[in-house]
């Protein structure tokens, strides 16, 4: 057989002995033989002809990266990935959700309101809930003991903004009312 059949094989070789490192827990031992059958590949192509090595070169050296991301990106559905990403059957690869230290999830927090306890030049303390969180400002510097409302968590970041004047004088108007069917059920519970 010609060098070049042989240098086709090794690159075959090549390419199984990588989908084997992925898959099988070997160490890298696997890795080190597919290096060493691929450059036994380009050697021989380069022993067969120019031309041959030139191609097996280029050929490598434009499929290896696509091949690899492949196999990088199936790696975590695999059962060695999911072993050592330690999955369990049914859960997925995804990251947990970042919580407060009360357990809340940072997401719920978009939208409330509450009071920054240290000025935040962007970034300081808040106090939402009755719980202190670290939050950074979308805007100009707040103040602390100022009124804020959390506009967005990005990157496990809480952002928060300063509230207006009209909106805090909006949430003063505003008197928390009793639920009148409540009050009228108790009213047709004591008649009776």
């Amino acid at each position: 057989m010609s060098d070049l059949i042989y240098s086709i094989v090794a690159l075959c070789v090549f390419f199984i002995l990588l989908v084997c490192e992925f898959l099988l827990p070997t160490g890298g031992l696997l890795g080190v033989l597919a290096v060493g059958s691929l450059i036994t590949a380009i050697a021989l192509a380069f022993k067969y002809s120019t031309i041959a090595g030139i191609v097996v070169c280029c050929f490598v050296a434009i499929s290896s990266p696509f091949f690899i991301l492949f196999l990088i990106r199936i790696w975590p559905n695999t059962p060695v990935g999911k072993r050592m990403l330690n999955v369990r059957r049914g859960q997925t690869t995804r990251p947990p959700t970042k919580t407060t230290s009360g357990g809340t999830p940072l997401d719920e927090l978009v939208g409330q309101r509450g009071v920054a306890k240290t000025n935040l030049l962007p970034s300081g303390l808040i106090m939402i809930a009755n719980e202190k969180l670290d939050a950074v400002s979308t805007g100009l510097p707040i103040d602390a003991d100022r009124p804020i409302e959390v506009v967005r968590i990005e990157a496990g970041h809480i952002q928060v903004r300063e509230l207006t004047d009209d909106e805090i004088q909006a949430d003063a108007n505003r008197q928390p009312t009793s639920p009148s069917l409540l009050e009228d059920s108790l009213d047709s519970f004591a008649s009776e």
